[in-house]
């Protein structure tokens, strides 16, 4: 599609800081890949200086990436880095780490560590809000090692000191180190003054997802050459430290020139209208369709009320097999929470319908790739396939950049999903083979069926979009009960169905499985909200 006004307006302003509101939808991302492209071709972007276009987790970095492939062109990485914060923060510190004490080798985040270390420690689900809050609190600011020990100390939570000691002797980071360290190291004018020199425009995309530190490191590379993005109503990040009230009200502070964009060009009309719903229920943006007249007909919102969960996964399976007839269409099932899709799984499996679990490293396709492409000179290394999965895990590792911080932890992830299904008695070989590969490992959504949380899905879009589990206590989360908390359980729903292209489902099931058997469940405040947009009831 054409790019509209707004969009190429946007994109000829001169570089200075801007400020693009734009609720999912609207081309953000394409109006972000257009002004790269027009500094580019103003002679803005003189070589060897560069675009540094940064977004928040490694799916919106795929998707931005391919955005900047097709707009700019062949050759647009010898004038643009496209990388996430934590990307950012390891290439920051790799660089120069020692000046503030970092060695150059200190090992990155890895999740499977991460969790080992806090079962070793005794933290589980019930006790872990306290030790999460206190390592958080200690590493919120630019803090060298010997404060963030102080602050710890203070906190009188011991087992956060042992975790922060284990840590260093480890020599591994946590991620709010990551964080934390690259911003003392912007602090500093002589390493501040190479990135601002380095990169001549910063475009941050989904900039209510920053925490202020994160911000602050933010300003630190790119100055008064900064292009901000994003929309407060997607603001869904503040139990990982974001803080988008304080952020947009920093970016205020620089009196930039801000952008509107209202216009949807993802969803269809009735898909719209629900979304639109939602938004009036949260004072927020209503959007317009860009160009009716796309659609074959005005999209679907469907809405599916089920006696028990295994009724309803046969209900929507049936639904999805049909929307799958066309081996093009992408369809996400969206929840709360990974487990509300258990019987979803289970059904799935049975009927043969393959899917991409995006809970599991073991479905993201640049690490399923790498691991399938390293698996035959590995087994050649190892005569088990505990040393083959050795030698596999360090043909991978030096595959990918010592700074790319996230995909390494993707890595660590799968590579101990795999030597779970080897203890459970599955070869190596055989439990890669059951990994999905995507047909386009450089598309953010390949064709078929997905399962993923809110959080995980923002960013992305699917042909059409299935919310599971409008059930009190799953959405909103029963663990968010305060005024603040339900508001942003609001913005969660909002994200989810405004993933959707053409069709859009919501899903309600009177009883819930638990661990302690059938549970019966009342519906979601703001059940009668999405039915009241919905063109089709269905019950099961």
């Amino acid at each position: 599609m054409a790019p509209n006004a707004d969009q190429l307006a946007f994109a000829d302003l001169p570089i200075a800081p801007i400020l693009a509101l734009a609720p999912a939808g609207c081309g953000k991302t394409e109006a972000l890949a257009l002004r790269a492209r027009a500094a580019i071709a103003r002679g803005d972007i003189a070589s060897p200086r560069k675009v540094l276009a940064l977004t928040y987790s490694n799916k919106a970095k795929t998707n931005l990436a391919a955005r900047m492939a097709s707009c700019v062109g062949p050759g647009w990485r010898q004038r643009i880095v496209v990388t996430n914060l934590h990307g950012l923060a390891a290439r920051i510190i790799r660089a120069h780490g020692a000046t503030v004490g970092v060695p150059q080798d200190v090992a990155l985040p890895e999740a499977p560590r991460r969790r080992r270390k806090l079962r070793e420690l005794g933290i589980n689900w019930n006790n872990s809000t306290p030790f999460e809050n206190a390592l958080a609190a200690a590493k919120s600011g630019d803090y060298d090692n010997d404060e963030v020990m102080a602050r710890l100390i203070a906190s009188g939570h011991e087992t956060a000191i042992a975790y922060e000691k284990a840590l260093r002797a480890d020599r591994r980071l946590d991620y709010d180190d990551l964080i934390r360290h690259a911003a003392r190291l912007m602090a500093i004018p002589a390493v501040a003054r190479l990135y601002q020199q380095h990169f001549a425009l910063v475009l941050v995309d989904e900039v209510q997802d920053l925490s202020m530190l994160q911000y602050r490191l933010v300003a630190a590379v790119g100055g008064d050459k900064i292009t901000f993005a994003g929309d407060p109503a997607q603001g869904i990040y503040s139990f990982a430290g974001a803080d988008p009230d304080g952020v947009f009200a920093a970016i205020d502070a620089q009196h930039p020139e801000v952008v509107e964009f209202k216009l949807s060009y993802r969803s269809s009309p009735a898909v719209l209208r629900a979304i639109n719903a939602l938004a009036t229920e949260m004072q927020s943006t209503q959007l317009t369709c860009a160009d009716e007249h796309r659609w074959a007909d005005e999209g679907h919102v469907l809405s599916f009320e089920s006696h028990d969960t295994d009724l309803e996964a046969a209900s929507v399976l049936n639904h999805i097999e049909e929307v799958l007839r066309d081996e093009r269409a992408t369809v996400g099932v969206v929840l709360r929470r990974s487990s509300r899709a258990d019987e979803l799984r289970a059904a799935a499996r049975e009927r043969g319908i393959p899917f991409e679990d995006w809970a599991l490293a073991t479905h993201v396709p640049e690490v399923v790739e790498r691991l399938k492409r390293a698996y035959t000179q590995a087994a050649r290394q190892g005569t088990t396939d505990t040393e083959v999965l050795h030698h596999l895990s360090q043909l991978c590792r030096a595959s990918l950049d010592s700074d790319d911080a996230d995909t390494l932890d993707e890595l660590a992830s799968a590579l101990e999903q795999l030597e779970e299904a080897m203890a459970a008695g599955t070869s190596l070989r055989d439990a890669l083979a059951g990994c999905r590969v995507s047909p386009d490992p450089s598309a953010p959504v390949a064709p078929g069926l997905h399962l993923l949380t809110g959080h995980k899905g923002k960013g992305q879009e699917f042909d059409w979009v299935i919310v599971l589990g409008l059930e009190a206590g799953h959405i909103p989360d029963f663990r968010n009960e305060d005024d603040h908390q339900v508001n942003e359980e609001l913005r969660v729903l909002h994200v989810m169905a405004s993933r959707a292209r053409y069709g859009l489902a919501f899903t309600y099931s009177r009883a819930t499985r638990t661990k302690y058997g059938w549970r019966d469940s009342a519906p979601s405040r703001w059940l009668d909200l999405v039915n009241s947009a919905a063109t089709e009831r269905r019950a099961s």
